[in-house]
C-alpha cells in the first residue's frame, strides 16, 4: 500500500509539472519520437458516424501528417493499422479491420475479436488500390488515399493554455486572442474510410484504432493507439512516457493513465476556478473519458458534445468539447469550421495530385 501510494504521488507530480513546448509541427495526437521520425505510423484523428445510405455505419482513421504523393508516400509497408469495433465493454466480442499496404496497394482483412494479438490481422475480405474505393465482402466497403484534413482547432490557443496551465494559471481569453487561422487549413492527410452494414455490428459499439509495425518477421509491436480526439494534447501533455504507456495500452488493460486523466482535470478546474471540489471533479473526467475509444450507437445520429458522446461527425467541434469536460466550464476555441467533407461516400475530400 505504501509503494502505491508513492507511485501514485510521482505519477501526480509528473502529470503537474510537465514544461510544455510549442513544436514547429503538431499533429491531432501523439508526437512520440519515432512517428516525428516516421509520419505515416502517426494517428491524427478519428471519426465514427452515420452514413449516407440507411443501415450502415462509417469509421475513419485519419494518419500521416506530412502525406507525399506516389507509391508509397501515404502509408507505411511495415505497418498494420486497425480499427477496432467492439459489441460490449469487456471488448471480448466483436470485430477489428486491418489493412496492409504495398506501395499503391492494399489489403483489408477482419477479423472476429475487437481486442485480439498485436499483429493478427484475420481473413483477406478485400483488395484493391489505395486513391480509390474497394468492394469487400458482405456489403463492406473501403476508401483510401490523400485528403484535406477535415480537422479544425486553436493549435496556438491550445499550447498558450497549456503552457500557463502548467503554472497554475488559467486564462479565458486564450482562444479568443488566438483564433486567426486554424493551422490545418491546408492541410494534408492520409484517410481510411471504412463503410460497415449495420447487420454486422452491435448494438452499441465501442472504437479505437492501433498501429503496429512489424520489427522484425512475424514480430509485431503496436506503437499507436487513439481514439477521442486531442486525448494527449489536453490529458497527457509532452510526456513521451506517459504518452507510450497509453500507446502501447488497450482499453480494458490498467494502468496509470486515469490518474494522469484526473490529475490534469483536477489542475484545470483548480486554475480555472470551475469546480468546488477539483480533485473529485478529476476523477468525475477519468471516469468519463475512460477507456479512450469511441462510443456509437449504429444508425442514430453521431454527435460529439460535452453532454452526449456519441461517435463523432466532422462538424462536430471536438476540441470545444474536450477542453470544456477537461476544465470543468463551458470553453469556445473560437476557430471556424473549414468543413472540409462532404456528404457521401468516402465523405473525406480527395486529394487530386496523388
Amino acid at each position: 500500500m505504501k509503494h502505491r501510494k508513492q507511485h501514485i504521488g510521482l505519477v501526480l507530480a509528473a502529470a503537474l509539472s510537465f514544461g510544455i513546448g510549442l513544436p514547429a509541427l503538431a499533429s491531432h495526437h501523439f508526437e512520440t519520437a519515432e512517428v516525428l521520425a516516421k509520419p505515416a505510423y502517426n494517428q491524427t484523428d478519428n471519426y465514427v458516424f452515420e452514413a449516407a445510405e440507411p443501415g450502415k455505419t462509417v469509421f475513419v482513421m485519419l494518419v500521416d501528417s506530412t502525406p507525399k504523393p506516389g507509391p508509397g508516400g501515404i502509408f507505411a509497408e511495415d505497418a498494420l493499422y486497425n480499427i477496432h469495433i467492439a459489441d460490449d465493454a469487456a471488448f471480448e466480442k466483436g470485430r477489428t479491420f486491418s489493412l496492409r499496404f504495398t506501395k499503391s496497394n492494399l489489403q483489408l482483412m477482419q477479423m472476429d475479436a475487437p481486442n485480439g494479438t498485436v499483429g493478427k490481422a484475420g481473413a483477406i475480405i478485400g483488395a484493391g488500390a489505395i486513391n480509390g474505393t474497394v468492394e469487400a465482402s458482405n456489403g463492406i466497403r473501403v476508401w483510401t488515399g490523400m485528403v484535406n484534413d477535415p480537422f479544425y482547432g486553436n493549435s496556438p490557443g491550445i499550447y498558450i493554455w497549456r503552457d500557463k496551465l502548467a503554472k497554475g494559471i488559467y486564462d479565458k481569453n486564450v482562444w479568443a486572442d488566438n483564433n486567426k487561422a486554424s493551422i490545418f487549413t491546408g492541410r494534408k492527410v492520409g484517410a481510411i474510410v471504412l463503410e460497415v452494414p449495420n447487420s454486422q455490428l452491435g448494438a452499441a459499439v465501442k472504437v479505437f484504432t492501433t498501429t503496429a509495425v512489424e520489427r522484425a518477421p512475424g514480430k509485431w509491436e503496436q506503437i499507436q493507439y487513439s481514439a477521442r480526439p486531442l486525448f494527449a494534447h489536453a490529458l497527457l501533455i509532452e510526456s513521451q512516457a506517459i504518452k507510450s504507456v497509453h500507446d502501447h495500452s488497450r482499453p480494458n488493460v490498467a494502468n496509470e493513465i486515469p490518474l494522469i486523466v484526473s490529475a490534469r482535470a483536477a489542475r484545470c478546474a483548480a486554475a480555472a476556478k470551475s469546480q468546488a471540489d477539483p480533485q473529485a471533479y478529476g476523477d468525475k473526467v477519468a471516469a468519463k473519458l475512460l477507456p479512450d475509444v469511441i462510443d456509437y450507437k449504429p444508425g442514430t445520429r453521431a454527435a460529439f458534445t460535452v453532454d452526449a458522446m456519441n461517435g463523432r461527425a466532422f462538424d462536430d467541434d471536438g476540441m470545444s468539447v474536450m477542453l470544456s469536460v477537461v476544465c470543468g466550464m463551458p470553453v469556445d476555441q473560437a476557430m471556424q469550421n473549414p468543413k472540409a467533407h462532404q456528404p457521401s461516400f468516402p465523405y473525406v475530400m480527395p486529394v487530386m495530385d496523388q
